[in-house]
């Protein structure tokens, strides 16, 4: 088996446990809203999807530098090894965040560890989708159409990420208050609006997931 094939089934591999995964997530996150749910279910149900969310994380990080290099191996694109240094180095720090914010969850200190993880989203955020622009438009660097819209569209990708995250993390902080309040009409109509508001996101993440599939399979044009 050839480096390609190995590039190709590693890239395959982590957009199932993406897209897989998350799936179950969102199966949690609108399990919440149920009222007739108690304060204990719901809230191991928001531990159990925290945890398993792990997985989808790790695979939308590293999934992008993966990609690079299949389309590097099959003559898609040249990237200088330089490059591929900088981007796998980012990565690895932004993973390593991951799993720090993780095991510091409900400590304040963690806060701080969330922001950077949110630089280096960003970061591959607008580095995709600005490569996307210009290859879209100006067929540099990248000179194939499909493949000019798949990064485009793995940038959005990154971007629907971040909005997910704005919606769904405040459910934590309204959980707290629960268990020190207990339940309440205000606070079940706060969990709605924020998994409702995440919900769309979820929705818009899948589609776009599925469109980049269908890109990198039939690649058009």
């Amino acid at each position: 088996m050839d480096s390609y094939t190995l590039l190709l089934y590693a890239h395959l591999l982590l957009f199932v446990f993406w897209l897989g995964t998350d799936v179950g997530v969102f199966a949690l996150a609108l399990a919440l809203k149920r009222r007739t749910y108690s304060y204990e279910q719901r809230a191991l149900m928001m531990r159990m999807s925290l945890t398993i969310d792990m997985a989808p994380r790790m695979a939308m990080i590293t999934i992008s530098p993966v990609g690079l290099h299949l389309a590097d191996r099959a003559g898609l694109v040249q990237i200088p090894g330089a490059l591929f240094v900088l981007i796998w180095g980012l990565a690895i720090m932004w993973m390593a965040g991951e799993w720090t914010a993780f095991r510091r969850m409900g400590r304040p200190d963690a806060v701080r560890v969330y922001i950077i993880n949110g630089i280096f989203m960003a970061i591959f955020c607008l580095s995709l989708v600005g490569l996307g622009i210009s290859s879209v438009t100006s067929g540099w660097p990248i000179v194939f159409p499909w493949l000019a819209l798949k990064v485009l569209l793995a940038g959005l990708v990154f971007l629907v990420s971040i909005m997910m995250a704005v919606f769904y993390a405040p459910l934590e902080g309204i959980f707290e208050r629960m268990a020190a309040e207990g339940s309440s009409d205000a606070l079940e109509a706060e969990i709605r609006s924020q998994v409702n508001k995440g919900a769309i996101f979820t929705v818009i993440l899948f589609l776009l997931l599925a469109t980049i599939a269908f890109l990198g399979l039939a690649k058009p044009g």
